[in-house]
């Protein structure tokens, strides 16, 4: 039974819950929401006798199933969590762990009915001709995370602003999104900081997201990138700089700046839709919107040349002792024609 965690929270909110719960998704902070809501069923001075969570890396699936089977001490229900359910995916980790997951379909096809079993799987797919999972799926209460759209984000985070009686303009959104490239766990840390900075005022503008928000890496490189193709070569050279003296392994930084070119070249020359061209190069859509509001302004014939420049530098890098930043600036000059 598929469902959404507006579903789930209604759930627990109205005490009609399932007596199973498959929970799989890579977003940390839903997963938080999710595992947040079950242990609010338990009241605090009942969750040592009834709420129990057992991780799959360290503990026998046979033994949480066991758990899951007992009655609750001095309560209406018990709460048993199953933690990195690895062993519904394709993965075969080096543990001394044995999981026979023959105890969990049993354990499926006759719930015990003062027990809510909530399993966690963070991963992006799980194995589908296992038994076990198509088991879960079919009977058990299953919710998903997959991709967030940007307007599940933004509806996400307009939520939690009024939930705290906050209002933030459109642009400052916009950036937010941007600046965490559409990380929703990132994000909301974020909220809690710009929150805490506008306080008295209850308003979140551009300005403060600007200078509040840290970049990650991707952004950095986003940065770069788009001073580069817009001719601002010195703001580009000082970016380059920076992120050397910040720490950035210089063979690292240049496979995201390559990496990056690569997804501009692959987008330019797509005929399907975003969404489309997102799931052939299996990248995160708003990766793949940004990037075509990057390449509409300039041919393919420009970007390659740029790309094998790029190329050029990192052979140089590997194979000589010249220093990155010197690489970095005679890229820039020799390409600057190319570059628009």
């Amino acid at each position: 039974m598929a469902l959404t965690l507006r579903d789930v929270q209604q759930d627990v909110a109205k005490q009609t819950l399932k007596p199973i719960y498959l929970i799989q998704g890579t977003d940390q902070y839903l997963l938080d929401q999710v595992r947040s809501a079950f242990v609010s069923l338990i009241p605090d001075e009942d969750r040592t006798l009834n709420l129990a969570q057992f991780d799959m890396r360290e503990t026998p699936l046979g033994v949480a199933v066991d758990d899951a089977r007992s009655v609750p001490f001095f309560g209406d229900r018990r709460v048993v969590m199953i933690d990195d359910a690895y062993f519904l995916t394709g993965e075969n980790p080096r543990t001394k762990v044995e999981h026979h997951v023959e105890d969990l379909i049993a354990y499926a096809e006759h719930p015990e009915p003062q027990t809510v079993l909530v399993i966690f799987a963070p991963y992006e797919k799980l194995d589908s001709r296992k038994k076990v999972v198509k088991l879960l799926k079919e009977q058990a209460a299953y919710l998903a995370f997959g991709d967030l759209t940007e307007k599940d984000v933004r509806s996400m985070i307009t939520d939690k602003l009024r939930q705290n009686g906050f209002e933030m303009s459109g642009p400052a959104i916009q950036l937010l999104v941007r600046l965490t490239n559409m990380s929703l766990t990132q994000i909301m840390s974020e909220l809690d900081k710009l929150m805490l900075y506008a306080y008295d005022t209850k308003q979140i503008d551009e300005q403060a997201v600007d200078a509040l928000v840290t970049r990650t890496l991707s952004e950095n490189i986003f940065d770069l990138i788009n001073a580069l193709l817009n001719r601002k070569l010195t703001r580009a050279v000082e970016l380059y700089h920076e992120l050397i003296e910040g720490g950035e392994a210089p063979l690292r930084l240049h496979a995201a700046i390559l990496g990056q070119f690569r997804l501009l070249l692959q987008v330019k020359s797509a005929t399907q839709s975003e969404a489309g061209t997102a799931k052939m190069l299996k990248v995160n859509p708003y990766r793949v919107k940004l990037a075509r509001q990057t390449v509409r302004r300039f041919s393919y014939p420009a970007l390659a040349k740029a790309y094998l420049g790029l190329v050029g530098m990192e052979e140089q890098l590997k194979s000589t002792a010249r220093e990155p930043e010197l690489l970095f600036e005679l890229f820039v000059l020799r390409y600057q024609a190319d570059i628009a």
